[in-house]
């Protein structure tokens, strides 16, 4: 009887760890998506800021003149 029961606790104990690595992916998939984002948004922040740099050296060549 107590080989049952060691089986039984083993298969248990998997299924808790399958279940704790199913949220564990759950978890790494929305960090995923909101790296993604973080980085969507700071390749647009990038872009506005080396339009802001040619704009602002366009006025200063613009001012020497």
């Amino acid at each position: 009887m107590s080989l049952v029961t060691d089986i039984l606790d083993r298969l248990s104990g998997v299924t808790q760890l399958k279940e704790k690595l199913l949220q564990q992916d759950r978890v790494l998939e929305r960090m995923q998506t909101i790296l993604l984002d973080q980085q969507r948004d700071l390749a647009e922040v990038r872009g506005m800021v080396k339009a802001l740099v040619a704009i602002r050296n366009d006025d200063s060549r613009t001012d020497r003149s």
